[in-house]
């Protein structure tokens, strides 16, 4: 059971440290706003094209996954008397080493995000959009007695509470219809919003009320107030007592029913707004996803409430052949009887998790500006920041570059880019906010986030100064 759990925690951190492809837009995005995207991230902000439709399914994909510190590096050492590689599970591993880059409270995260259809146009100083968007992402929050208690047992915690209640896990996986408008007002203020209407398709969540461990000598005793919220296209099972007993089959699912499937409605609103002082500064500021779902359909309700004084194992049974009784199975069933597992149905709601973004631009040409950006993200009454500096040049007709250094999710080594290409009414484009760093120290990479599509353009205003983020500037 013990190498199970560590075995599982390693594949977990190599699946965020390895396999690294947010839990946000691409920061780098905001300031690319030659691309019709970059109004997901301040409805204020006016593409330069009169009308685009977004490719259908392809206008704009976006991946990310990641943690708040840990990289590939830390997860993997040298043996400290051969030449070979360990993990830090390893009976020899510098755990100690492995636990000092481990903040008090830590999270993984991972995210995808694509529109499956796209357009937006033009009307004199109004610019109008729509979107029909899939997304989904997860996120697990733990705290570093977590993993302390995985790696040294409880040697370190004797006559003293181990808190848990910084526990968290949520993954959705929702549908959005979005609509935006936005108004030039005079020559220097834009402000937009963006209405969405949500439907949810999926939701884990977790409510964790109280979690702790008091461990001592001779007992560990553990207390919990726990609600696990599912809404899933499966429904729960009972055993012959009335207890829940699992979930059915995911095969049983019809995919055409589960994708045209409209319950769990929700909603949420983008504001933004964009202010020129003076012709070489521009400041700018937006809330995005502002918003909830109630999820209705599908759902589970799974309380975890009670408390188990844990003494030990008796092993003597298993000497004993007269004795048929299974220690692990004695212990197992003195945790469901110590625990009350109730089973509901009662709906529940999540929010999206606010974002806050504050800009700044200043234009040095028509064709060379200098942008940061603030990034507020609350979760979990939690506040995340991250920071991005930019540099962004049009150096000739059909391309669009972005060089990008962020300050993300404790790491100061994030080196992005974005690359927008134009042949005729086509616009290509990539962008990252650390791809650049995962391609020179990916071992040293806590995170990474693509974002890639093409859209259909036309009607530039050619005859209007190019200055970002301001529809008469372009």
């Amino acid at each position: 059971m013990i190498k199970k759990i560590k075995y599982s925690i390693l594949l977990l951190f190599l699946l965020v440290s390895v396999n690294q492809i947010k839990a946000q837009h691409s920061q780098t995005l905001y300031y690319m706003n030659r691309l019709p995207q970059s109004m997901q991230m301040n409805p204020a902000i006016q593409p330069e094209c009169g009308f685009f439709l977004g490719f259908p399914g392809m206008s704009s994909v976006q991946i990310g996954v990641g943690n708040n510190r840990i990289a590939l590096s830390d997860a993997i050492q040298k043996h400290p008397t051969e030449d070979s590689l360990i993990t830090f599970l390893h009976p020899l591993a510098n755990k100690e080493d492995f636990l000092s880059k481990i903040k008090n409270l830590n999270f993984l995260y991972e995210d995808f995000h694509t529109n499956l259809f796209s357009f937006g146009f033009r009307a004199h100083d109004w610019y109008a959009s729509f979107n029909i968007s899939e997304r989904q992402s997860a996120t697990f929050t733990y705290p570093k007695d977590l993993m302390t208690l995985v790696l040294n047992g409880n040697k370190e915690f004797n006559n003293s509470n181990i808190d848990f209640t910084d526990l968290d896990l949520n993954m959705t996986y929702f549908r959005e219809y979005g609509i935006s408008l936005s108004k030039n007002i005079g020559s220097q203020l834009t402000v937009g919003g963006r209405l969405k209407v949500l439907f949810g398709k999926a939701n884990v969540s977790v409510e964790n009320h109280n979690f702790k461990l008091y461990s001592s000598i001779d007992s560990i005793h553990i207390s919990s107030d726990i609600r696990v919220n599912t809404s899933l296209p499966v429904d729960s099972k009972t055993n012959a007592d009335g207890d829940f007993d699992g979930f059915e089959d995911f095969d049983s699912v019809d995919p055409l029913d589960f994708a045209l499937d409209h319950s769990n409605m929700g909603f949420a609103v983008d504001l933004g707004a964009v202010y020129r002082p003076i012709e070489k500064v521009s400041v700018s500021l937006s809330i995005i996803d502002l918003g909830y779902i109630k999820w209705s359909e599908g759902v589970t309700n799974l309380n975890l409430d009670g408390q188990f004084n844990f003494t030990g194992i008796d092993l003597s049974s298993e000497f004993d052949e007269d004795n048929d009784d299974d220690p692990f199975e004695l212990l197992t069933d003195s945790l469901e009887n110590s625990f009350d597992i109730t089973d509901k149905k009662e709906s529940y709601t999540t929010p999206l998790g606010a974002k806050i973004y504050i800009g700044g631009s200043y234009y040095l040409t028509p064709k060379v500006d200098f942008s940061v950006l603030s990034l507020s993200r609350f979760y979990e009454n939690k506040i995340y920041q991250a920071f991005t500096f930019s540099a962004n040049t049009r150096p000739i007709r059909g391309l669009t570059a972005s060089f990008s250094y962020s300050i993300m999710n404790g790491t100061y080594n994030n080196l992005g880019f974005g690359l927008i290409l134009r042949p005729g009414p086509f616009q290509i484009y990539i962008i990252s906010d650390n791809i650049a760093s995962a391609a020179m120290w990916g071992h040293k990479t806590s995170a990474v986030n693509l974002r890639f599509g093409m859209n259909f353009a036309f009607g530039n205003r050619k005859k209007i100064k190019d200055y970002p983020m301001l529809e008469s500037s372009f």
